[in-house]
């Protein structure tokens, strides 16, 4: 990394442009609480010592009903005319320049199936998810005694960084900041994206970043979590900044996806969740990971409409973590099969409504449990599973009946599983009292399990099948003392 830190230095005279010359009212407040921000529970730093898009215009791929705003009310002012196309503006202030991208929304703006106005509404609803995933040191959560604070929308800052390289090392360089938030009062939803030129730039928007963090108490990321909020830390400890007092609280929804779409799916990857489940459909988008290259383009000759399709990728994501919200908002709030239809696939239905069980919403979750085993839906990896939670809450009877259905599938594939076998053979031992049908099961399971291992057996393999054999030992010694009784 040392060499790209080499060539952004070389190429800072180049980038360089003229400075503003007055900062809006705005400008100064963010500036004044990179230097004293409390907000309203949050400091964690102080210095050292549907998506439709229009393809016409400069602003091409914004999606309508944005409105663009500069810092002093006119677009590129002084700016190289291919920066000026992008509807940019410098930002200067006490430690130097950036480039600042502003893009403003009526909370009626469609994102896909979402309305942004619901992010009001579905906020609060989102505490059970940051009470698990904050449970680090220095973040409300991590005293399990404390209750985590109330989630409102107006608080919420949604972040994607568009980086130099993959890795959260001192080396990876976030030359593109976005973020996003809500105004209830004003009814907008604001996108702003910050963008450097060269490194000598970078403390500069890192200030102007701390500011926004005033009042804020959880970032809504998409693997921000284990990637964007490490690597902007660090360079925050880079560039003079030392952690002090409370980081704000995760909201990272990668964890929440994965936990739904993860065995339906091809990927979690955030694009094929906008299209599949959001209702989103971008049309042409510059992946994010070419965002590197098309950056070191803009550096090498200097033309900015390399980085357009980058501005589009990185807003779009944004607006696309406000949907996120509202999904998993009302999943919590309990509208699936009330206001929205239920997950067609059964696995889906079934991972989740253990989600829900996971984040408190027992309740809505036994009406989607109770609707997966009511429809006699097709088994699949979900039956298990189930059968298990049946049987932690002693709905022993219930969860017999997957266990069946699940038996009866893996009789039929070519590498079978015995564990529905093994589970019917101890209900009917243990519970029903009815030996020979145990003994029944436990040699089925027995066959399942040679044939699945008839070529190889590793030492687990050969512990399975010892303890289905001593179970039938036991079980047949079991049967012929009742025989001799009656």
């Amino acid at each position: 990394m040392s060499s790209l830190r080499d060539r952004l230095d070389r190429l800072r005279a180049h980038s360089a442009s003229s400075k503003a010359t007055d900062a809006s009212p705005g400008d100064a407040a963010a500036e004044e609480s990179a230097e004293q921000s409390t907000g309203t529970s949050v400091r964690f730093a102080e210095r050292m010592g549907d998506a439709v898009t229009d393809s016409s215009g400069p602003s091409a791929g914004r999606e309508r009903g944005a409105t663009v705003t500069g810092v002093n009310g006119a677009l590129g002012s002084g700016l190289h005319p291919s920066l000026a196309a992008l509807d940019v503006e410098e930002v200067a202030g006490e430690y130097g320049s950036f480039l600042r991208r502003r893009a403003v929304y009526p909370l009626e703006h469609r994102h896909g199936h979402y309305v942004l106005t619901e992010l009001i509404s579905c906020a609060g609803r989102l505490k059970p998810i940051a009470a698990r995933q904050n449970r680090k040191r220095g973040t409300p959560a991590a005293d399990s005694s404390i209750e985590p604070e109330d989630i409102e929308a107006k608080r919420l800052l949604f972040l994607d960084t568009e980086t130099t390289g993959l890795g959260v090392g001192t080396g990876n360089l976030p030359f593109m900041i976005g973020f996003g938030y809500a105004d209830g009062e004003a009814g907008t939803f604001t996108v702003e994206q910050l963008l450097i030129r060269h490194p000598g730039e970078e403390r500069a928007m890192l200030a102007y970043l701390l500011g926004k963090f005033a009042g804020v108490t959880h970032l809504v990321t998409y693997n921000g979590r284990s990637f964007d909020w490490p690597v902007l830390t660090s360079r925050f400890v880079l560039n003079g900044w030392r952690p002090s007092g409370v980081e704000p609280g995760h909201l990272d929804f990668l964890h929440s996806a994965r936990a739904l779409w993860k065995n339906t799916l091809p990927s979690c990857k955030l694009s094929r969740i906008e299209e599949d489940r959001l209702g989103i459909v971008r049309g042409e988008d510059v992946p994010g990971s070419l965002a590197p290259e098309l950056y070191m383009k803009y550096l090498s000759d200097g033309d900015a409409s390399h980085l357009r399709g980058v501005y589009i990728h990185n807003e779009r994501d944004i607006l696309t973590l406000a949907s996120l919200t509202v999904h998993f908002g009302g999943v919590l709030e309990g509208r699936l099969g009330a206001e929205w239809a239920l997950p067609a696939e059964p696995e889906e239905l079934f991972r989740t409504a253990a989600w829900l069980a996971d984040h408190g919403g027992e309740l809505h979750a036994e009406r989607l449990f109770a609707a997966l085993v009511a429809e006699g839906m097709p088994g699949g990896r979900w039956l298990l599973p189930a059968a298990a939670r049946l049987k932690r809450l002693g709905r022993h009877g219930e969860a017999a009946e997957l266990w069946e259905r699940a038996a009866s599938l893996a009789e039929s594939r070519l590498l079978p599983s015995a564990e529905a076998h093994i589970e019917l053979s101890m209900h009917y031992e243990h519970r029903c009292r009815e030996p020979g049908i145990a003994l029944d099961y436990a040699s089925r399971a027995l066959e399942l399990l040679q044939r699945r291992t008839s070529l190889r057996q590793s030492d687990r393999v050969r512990a399975e099948l010892d303890a289905i054999r001593h179970r039938m030992a036991r079980l047949s010694r079991k049967i012929e003392a009742i025989g001799r009784l009656g």
